[in-house]
């Protein structure tokens, strides 16, 4: 993950992050075609989200092919080791997800906490349960813990009242229903 250092690449990066906003394609490009090389992977210095975070975060799917077309890895991590499709998750962004899930993004990357895409599915609403879904698909590790220990079926399973779907999603797809923290 290249994070943006020089003044150079810190400038460009803004302003990339600015034509993301505004979906400004045809600057996005010149941006990406004349600036810095790789640009479109670059992260800025104080959070580290890059391009295609901030369209996972925004829900803008068109964005986000547009910025995969132009060569944005799907796998780039922020200073906290998210990646784009663990931001989509977190906020229930379905389409989204889907065309970072096909674009190849690894649904077993963990973040700085040791946690993985499931983690952030553990929201109790209908968007979730179909990321959850999405994810355990494309290969989610089921068994996964965090740095503390928890297991994502035992986090899951606290609030299972408003988690029953992901609940019993894990369980199908192979979670250990007698893990506990460590």
């Amino acid at each position: 993950m290249p994070i943006a250092e020089s003044r150079l690449e810190i400038l460009q990066v803004h302003k990339l992050l600015q034509c993301v906003r505004h979906e400004d394609k045809e600057q996005i490009e010149k941006l990406c075609s004349n600036g810095v090389p790789h640009l479109v992977n670059y992260s800025e210095p104080t959070n580290g989200e890059t391009a295609l975070h901030l369209a996972a975060i925004n829900n803008n799917e068109d964005m986000v092919r547009y910025l995969l077309d132009l060569g944005a890895h799907p796998n780039v991590v922020d200073l906290k080791g998210r990646t784009a499709a663990m931001k989509a998750t977190e906020y229930g962004h379905v389409q989204t997800l889907e065309v970072l899930a096909t674009s190849g993004s690894d649904m077993k990357l963990r973040d700085t906490e040791g946690k993985d895409i499931l983690f952030y599915c553990l929201t109790p609403t209908s968007r979730h349960s179909k990321c959850a879904s999405i994810v355990l698909e494309c290969g989610a590790d089921s068994n996964n813990k965090n740095i503390n220990g928890d297991p994502v079926f035992l986090v899951a399973c606290e609030t299972a009242a408003e988690n029953e779907n992901i609940c019993l999603s894990l369980l199908e797809k192979g979670a250990d229903a007698n893990s506990k923290n460590m």
